[in-house]
């Protein structure tokens, strides 16, 4: 029986992003980067600050727009979508962290992992329990009604890649995950989002300065100054 190849779960082809500079030239953060990711590959993206890593992750969340080029989220065209169209494809596919870990303190443990699927006017019952077991699986089941202040920075980037995976993205994206933690809580953290990403079967793409961190994906690609460095073969 035939049957038809999964779409990349992200494509590029020739995306520059270029942002005008008041009173100076043009700052191309972005050039003329083209690859695929096919379903369940997990890729480090490496480079100083500057580089381009964040654009290149904001892109392809469809939270920012290429100057030129095509972005392809699991086969789908995102420049053909509207603003709200494209919020929704986000809030369905992709999952985020962030290096800094955008709790909300007024909330529980369990209220911040919730807080996608409330927006998402998800059923309740199925968000808890869902809530319940991917805090169980980090090591935070009997704090789930705890403050969020009282956990440490890896207990709470813990909780925020809980809240990535609430809603079983496709795609995982991690800027600077581990960039506010110190070298061993970092090195835990990394190992849970890519042991977790594996788990659920997501495509992780993660952006960090760290070469040891990069040498846990499958592979590295490299910025600098905005152009794209990857293993070589098909974009």
């Amino acid at each position: 029986m035939h049957t038809e190849p999964l779409p990349p779960a992200l494509a590029f082809q020739n995306v520059s992003k270029i942002y005008p500079q008041a009173g100076g030239s043009p700052l191309a953060a972005l050039r003329n980067a083209s690859f695929r990711i096919p379903q369940g590959r997990r890729v480090a993206i490496i480079g100083r600050s500057g580089s381009g890593k964040s654009t290149l992750l904001h892109l392809a969340a469809g939270i920012e727009w290429p100057t030129e080029g095509e972005i392809r989220l699991l086969g789908r065209d995102l420049s053909g979508m509207g603003e709200r169209e494209r919020t929704l494809q986000r809030r369905q596919t992709i999952g985020l962290v962030f290096q800094f870990f955008y709790l909300l303190p007024h909330l529980s443990v369990k209220e911040n992992v919730l807080l996608p699927a409330w927006i998402a006017s998800d059923p309740a019952g199925e968000a808890e329990s869902r809530a319940r077991d991917l805090l169980g699986w980090v090591g935070l089941g009997d704090r789930a009604q705890e403050d969020i202040r009282k956990l440490s920075g890896g207990e709470m980037q813990r909780v925020a890649i809980c809240r990535a995976l609430l809603r079983k993205p496709k795609l995982l994206l991690a800027d600077e995950p581990t960039g506010s933690l110190d070298d061993d809580n970092g090195h835990r953290v990394m190992e849970l989002l890519l042991s977790l990403s594996s788990r659920e079967g997501s495509t992780l793409v993660y952006a960090t300065h760290s070469a040891e961190l990069a040498c846990l994906a499958d592979e590295t690609w490299r910025l600098h100054s905005g152009m794209l460095d990857r293993p070589q073969g098909p974009p």
